[in-house]
């Protein structure tokens, strides 16, 4: 590989992180709070869907609406609910979760 694609491949990655970094200081926290609340809820209809038939029923269509939601607002967000799915299906099985 020679010096000048390793440098640009070097500046691509900087830059990517410091556009991340720069969309990370542009919101405020009250967008980051409501960002935490949205993946509490996330989480606990996830653990709702884990207690049994009707309480899956009453939690997929918020669960479907909330992905579809964070799916159209980044890629970062789709994945940060994804993780908080598989997180909550993880504490309720093993059970950490008291319920």
């Amino acid at each position: 590989m020679s010096d000048a694609a390793a440098d640009g491949e070097r500046q691509s990655r900087s830059s990517t992180l410091a556009i991340t970094v720069e969309e990370l200081r542009r919101r405020n926290a009250n967008a980051l709070v409501i960002d935490v609340l949205f993946l509490f809820t996330t989480g606990f209809l996830t653990i709702l869907a884990l207690q049994g038939a009707w309480p899956a029923a009453i939690a997929a269509i918020p669960l479907v609406t909330f992905l579809l939601f964070a799916w159209r607002s980044s890629m970062a967000f789709l994945v940060a609910n994804l993780f908080t799915i598989v997180v909550a299906a993880v504490a309720t099985v093993t059970g950490y979760v008291p319920f």
